[in-house]
C-alpha cells in the first residue's frame, strides 16, 4: 500500500468507524456463533500473493463483525465499561504511527515526559495525595501507565514482597530468600477481583480472603484479627489489597480503618479502584477515598469509564525507589547519558518495552476538560438510578445490595434457578448482555450502565425486555396447573402469555403513570363456572407462614415445581357453599382501574354485575378491613403483574388472586 492509497483507505476506515459507533445500538449485542465459527471462512494457510484491500475490507462485515461482542452498545450491561471516544481513537492513531518503544527516557523523551506530566494531572483530578506526584518537593513517588489493573496489583505485591524480604534479611541474614518468602501472607476481601488471587499465585505469597460486613466492605477489625492469628502461627503479614468498587456489587472497603492498621503493622496498602476510580473525578464521590493518605499504591482503569480505550491503566506509588529496587535490571545496552537523572519507566514495570499510551490520555483530558468528564460520570450514575427505580417498582424483583455508581444488582424473588433461567434467556436473545454474581448464596444479575450514549429510552427498553422474559419464565414454571373439576373439566390457566415487544422498542404492556411507564393489563375472559373438588387447591394453612412464600414453597433442590404451591402472586381461597364451588377471581384495588364496557353500562342502570358475586362471599372475608386483609394474604408481596389479570366483572380490576367461592 502506497501513501496515496493509505490516505484514501484511511478516510474510508474512519468513515466506517464513525458509522459503526454511531449505529452500534442497532446491532445484536452478543454474536450468535459457536466456537470455531471462523475456521471454515478462512483458508488453511496465509496467502502467498497480496490480496486486494477491497477484499480485506469486505471481510470485516463478513467474517469479523458476526463474532464481535459490541462493548460500545448502550445495551451492553455486562462486566464494567470499556469505553472509547473520538479523541482517544485519534491519540492511538498517532501513537501507532510514531510506534516508539519508550522503555527509557533516551528511547523517546516525549513518551516519558508526557506520561509523567499527564499522570500528575490525573492524580490532582482525582484528589490523590501529593505523595503520588512526580513534580512535588515533598514527594518521592509518581505515576506510570500500565496495561491492566491485574498487572498493577501484581507489581505492587512483588514490590511489597521484595521490600519485606529485605527487612527480614537484616534480622536473618543467613536465611534463604525462598524460605523467607514462604512465611509471607497477604490479605484481601472475599469480594476482591480474581486478579488479586492470581497475583498471589504468581508471587508465591499466601493470599487470605477476609470476610466482609453487611455492606460487603472489608473492615479494620477483620484485618486486625487475621494479622494477630497469623503472627501467632509464625507468618509475616506483608500486603493488603483494598478494593474501591468490587466486581460483584461495587462495594467499598474501609480505607479509614484499614490504613492505620497497615501503617502500624508495616503492611503495604494497595488500592484497586479499577472501575470506581473514574468516579473520583467528581468531588461528591470522594468520601470513599477517606484514608487514602495511608496507601502505598493506587490503581484504576481510565480504559473503563473515562472513555480512553484499552489499554490504559493508571498506577501510582508513594515510594518509587521501592518499585525500582524490585524491577531494576540495567544492562549496558540500555544505559544512556542521563541514566539515574531521568526517569526510566522500564524499572517501574514487568515488561521492557512500552507504548506511547499517554497520547490518548492527553487528547481525551484536553478535548473534554474536567467538567465534561465529570458530567459523563454523573450521567452514567443517573442512568443507573433510573434503572434502580424501575426494578424497585416491580414487586417481583429485589435489589439485594445497595447501588453504587453505575452498577445495579437485582434478582427475581425466589430460588436461584429462577434468576438463572431469566439470565440465560436474556443473553440467548442477544438483545442485551448481562452477567451474574453471587452474594450470600443468592444468584444475582449485574446491570452496569456502560455506554456514554445510553439514554433513558435505552434503559426503559432493556427493562421491558427483562420484565417480558421474567413473565415468560414465570408462566412456564410458576403458574397453577389446570384444576380438575368433579366432572373432569379443567379451569383454564390464569396467566396469559407475554406479548413480544413492539417493533418500535416499547413494551406492549405499559401506560404512563407518573414519571415511569407502568404495566397495563390485558383483560382475560372470565372462566365459566365449574364444580371442583375441595382438594384441588392449596389453602389457608400456608397463610400462617412468616417467610416469603417464594422461598418457602419452592426449595432450591426442586428445579421445576410441579405441585400446587402458594406463591406471593397466586393466592387460593377455598369456601364450601351448598356443595357447589365456583371459580372466581377475588377483586382488589392492587392495580389501576381498567374500564370495562359491561361494567360501565351497568353503572348507568344503577346496578353492578358483581353485586350478586359479592353477596355470596363469606362474611369473614367481606368484614375484613383492608389492612387486615393485606396482612392475611401477605399483600406486600403481591405484584402488579403484567398481563396476568382476570376480569371478574365487578367493575374493579382483578389482581392475580384466584379464589374459589
Amino acid at each position: 500500500m502506497e501513501p496515496g492509497e493509505y490516505r484514501e483507505r484511511g478516510k474510508e476506515m474512519v468513515d466506517y468507524i464513525c458509522q459503526y459507533l454511531s449505529n452500534v445500538r442497532e446491532r445484536r449485542v452478543t454474536p450468535d456463533v459457536q466456537p470455531g465459527y471462523m475456521r471454515a471462512q478462512l483458508p488453511d494457510s496465509a496467502p502467498v500473493e497480496p490480496d486486494s484491500w477491497d477484499n480485506i475490507f469486505r471481510d470485516i462485515e463478513k467474517i469479523i463483525m458476526p463474532g464481535v461482542v459490541h462493548w460500545q452498545s448502550p445495551h451492553m450491561h455486562a462486566y464494567f465499561p470499556a469505553l472509547t471516544s473520538w479523541p482517544s481513537l485519534l491519540g492511538d492513531m498517532l501513537a501507532d504511527a510514531i510506534n516508539c518503544l519508550g522503555f527509557t527516557w533516551a528511547s523517546s523523551p516525549a513518551c516519558t515526559e508526557l506520561e509523567m506530566n499527564v499522570m500528575d494531572w490525573l492524580a490532582k483530578m482525582l484528589g490523590l495525595p501529593d505523595t503520588f506526584l512526580h513534580h512535588h518537593p515533598d514527594s518521592q513517588g509518581g505515576g506510570v501507565l500500565q496495561s491492566t489493573v491485574s498487572e498493577s496489583t501484581l507489581i505492587a505485591l512483588l514490590a511489597a514482597r521484595k521490600n519485606k524480604i529485605l527487612e527480614m534479611k537484616v534480622l536473618e541474614p543467613d536465611t534463604d530468600e525462598s524460605t523467607l518468602n514462604s512465611r509471607l501472607v497477604a490479605y484481601t476481601s472475599d469480594q476482591a477481583h480474581s486478579s488479586v488471587e492470581k497475583a498471589g499465585l504468581i508471587a508465591l505469597v499466601k493470599m487470605k480472603f477476609l470476610p466482609v460486613d453487611e455492606n460487603f466492605a472489608l473492615r479494620g477489625e477483620a484485618l486486625k484479627r487475621a494479622i494477630e492469628e497469623d503472627r501467632k502461627q509464625g507468618l509475616v503479614p506483608v500486603f493488603v489489597c483494598a478494593t474501591l468498587g468490587t466486581t460483584g456489587v461495587c462495594a467499598f472497603d474501609s480505607l479509614s480503618e484499614l490504613g492505620p492498621i497497615c501503617a502500624a503493622e508495616g503492611l503495604w496498602l494497595h488500592i484497586d479502584a479499577a472501575y470506581a476510580g473514574t468516579a473520583f473525578l467528581c468531588p461528591e464521590f470522594r468520601l470513599f477515598l477517606k484514608g487514602i493518605e495511608y496507601a502505598d499504591s493506587f490503581t484504576f482503569n481510565p480504559s473503563k469509564w473515562m472513555m480512553i480505550h484499552f489499554d490504559c491503566t493508571a498506577f501510582w506509588v508513594r515510594d518509587k525507589y521501592k518499585l525500582q529496587q524490585t524491577f531494576s535490571v540495567n544492562p549496558i545496552y540500555l544505559r544512556h547519558a542521563n541514566s539515574g537523572a531521568a526517569t526510566d519507566f522500564m524499572h517501574w514495570q514487568i515488561p521492557l518495552s512500552r507504548r506511547f499510551r499517554s497520547l490518548k490520555l492527553w487528547f481525551v483530558i484536553r478535548s473534554f476538560g474536567v467538567k465534561k468528564l465529570q458530567a459523563h460520570v454523573r450521567h452514567g450514575t443517573e442512568m443507573a438510578k433510573y434503572f434502580e427505580s424501575l426494578v424497585r417498582s416491580d414487586p417481583l424483583f429485589e435489589i439485594p445490595a445497595k447501588r453504587h455508581l453505575g452498577l445495579v444488582v437485582f434478582r427475581l424473588k425466589g430460588p436461584n434457578w429462577l434468576t438463572e433461567k431469566v439470565l440465560k434467556e436474556l443473553n440467548k436473545s442477544g438483545r442485551l448482555f448481562l452477567i451474574p454474581a453471587t452474594i450470600h448464596d443468592k444468584f444475582i444479575i449485574r446491570f452496569t450502565v456502560t455506554s456514554q450514549f445510553t439514554t433513558r429510552e435505552d434503559i426503559l427498553r432493556d427493562w421491558h425486555i427483562i420484565q417480558q422474559t421474567a413473565a415468560q419464565i414465570i408462566n412456564q414454571h410458576y403458574m397453577l396447573h389446570p384444576i380438575s373439576s368433579a366432572d373432569g373439566a379443567k379451569i383454564p390457566n390464569i396467566i396469559s402469555n407475554s406479548s413480544p415487544i413492539a417493533d418500535n422498542g416499547t413494551s406492549p404492556f405499559h401506560t404512563e403513570v407518573g414519571e415511569h411507564k407502568a404495566p397495563s393489563r390485558k383483560i382475560i375472559v372470565q372462566p365459566k363456572k365449574v364444580a371442583v373438588s375441595p382438594t384441588t387447591c392449596v389453602v389457608s394453612q400456608h397463610l400462617e407462614a412468616q417467610v416469603d412464600p417464594l422461598d418457602d414453597c419452592f426449595p432450591e433442590d426442586v428445579p421445576y415445581v410441579t405441585q400446587h404451591k402458594l406463591s406471593s402472586f397466586l393466592f387460593s381461597y377455598l369456601s364450601v357453599q351448598d356443595k357447589k364451588k365456583t371459580a372466581r377471581s377475588l377483586s382488589c384495588n392492587s392495580v389501576p382501574t381498567i374500564s370495562h364496557p359491561k361494567a360501565a353500562a351497568s353503572e348507568k342502570n344503577g346496578s353492578y354485575p358483581g353485586d350478586k358475586i359479592l353477596s355470596k362471599l363469606p362474611k369473614e372475608v367481606m368484614m375484613l378491613k383492608k389492612s387486615a386483609f393485606r396482612k392475611l394474604i401477605k399483600f406486600y408481596s403481591v405484584p402488579s403483574f403484567p398481563e396476568c389479570s382476570i376480569q371478574c366483572g365487578i367493575q374493579l380490576p382483578c389482581c392475580p388472586l384466584q379464589a374459589i367461592v
